[in-house]
């Protein structure tokens, strides 16, 4: 599968603003253009899915978020917006470039903080709650 930059390295089609739903320029993979990491990952499921026998598979995320702390890149404003486009392609049945207006059901992680959780820093502030009950963020689910 070719993957070929329609972008510098650098230009607004940077990792951060990839993955985050905020990109204005296109990567082009099998005659089909992505602004997302989101559905360039999806469609690369589907694609595999596919080549092995099994078309039409329906998909279901079972973990998608974004940190609000302990790293890089990880921050409440990055969370909401990863977290709301999220959202809103899930309940406005978007799909992707490979299966347009098939829609993906999503589930975020986390619904709060672990701060007894193993591993990196980051892996504490996955929550769309903090550890008191607040808000770590908002996002709308409507």
């Amino acid at each position: 599968m070719a993957v070929r930059r329609l972008c510098p390295v650098g230009s607004v089609l940077s990792r951060e603003y990839y993955a985050l739903f905020n990109s204005q320029g296109y990567m082009l993979d099998n005659e089909l253009y992505y602004n997302n990491l989101f559905d360039a990952t999806l469609d690369s499921l589907v694609a595999a899915m596919e080549r092995e026998g099994f078309p039409g598979v329906r998909i279901v995320v079972t973990e998608r978020g974004w940190p609000t702390g302990g790293g890089e890149g990880a921050s409440p404003d990055n969370a909401r917006m990863y977290n709301g486009n999220v959202v809103r392609r899930a309940r406005g049945d978007v799909g992707t470039p490979m299966r347009p207006g098939v829609g993906v059901e999503v589930f975020l992680f986390d619904m709060f903080d672990e701060n007894e959780k193993d591993g990196q820093e980051y892996e504490k502030h996955f929550g769309v709650f903090e550890l008191n009950g607040m808000k770590a963020y908002d996002v709308s689910f409507t």
